[in-house]
């Protein structure tokens, strides 16, 4: 049984208030990935495309904890754009999106988040979603318990598409 947790999240301050209800109860930022399209990352931090720093570094320097790390690492030059997918990726997810490579741009956003561990009505569901400006969030609970709490959490807020 998987102990990954997914959920999307439609605006920005939704996925704040979950990320600070995870801090709460242990979750690092080791176990949390967050994925967004290139165009909501803009829309979402202020980011414009001639500069990422200084906005990445606010972000990480108000919000600091897991906030800082998931959201500002996707406001930051060094968030990981996949080519040709129009998607920033932040977090533990970025090394199993990465190997994937021109093979995740060939099979889209779909064949990434499979191979990343997701069944396909999830991926497809997610890449909707992300196209559409959700921001998706990825939490590997270290228990059936954590993984239950996540759960939980993600139902009291503005979850979407939750898979557990």
């Amino acid at each position: 049984m998987s102990k990954r947790i997914n959920a999307t999240f439609k605006t920005r301050s939704a996925a704040e208030a979950v990320l600070r209800e995870l801090e709460k109860i242990g979750i690092t930022e080791k176990q949390v990935s967050a994925i967004s399209s290139d165009e909501s990352r803009g829309n979402s931090f202020n980011i414009e495309s001639h500069t990422k720093a200084a906005e990445g570094t606010g972000i990480g320097a108000t919000a600091g904890g897991l906030i800082g790390v998931v959201l500002g690492g996707l406001a930051t030059a060094t968030a990981m754009a996949i080519p040709g997918l129009n998607i920033v990726v932040s977090g533990a997810i970025v090394s199993a999106l990465a190997g994937l490579g021109a093979g995740a741009a060939t099979g889209g956003l779909v064949g990434g988040l499979i191979g990343a561990g997701m069944t396909e009505h999830e991926a497809k569901i997610y890449e909707d979603e992300i196209k559409n400006g959700a921001i998706l969030i990825s939490i590997e609970a270290s228990n059936s318990a954590q993984k239950d709490e996540i759960k939980n959490i993600f139902d009291r807020r503005d979850a979407h598409n939750i898979a557990a």
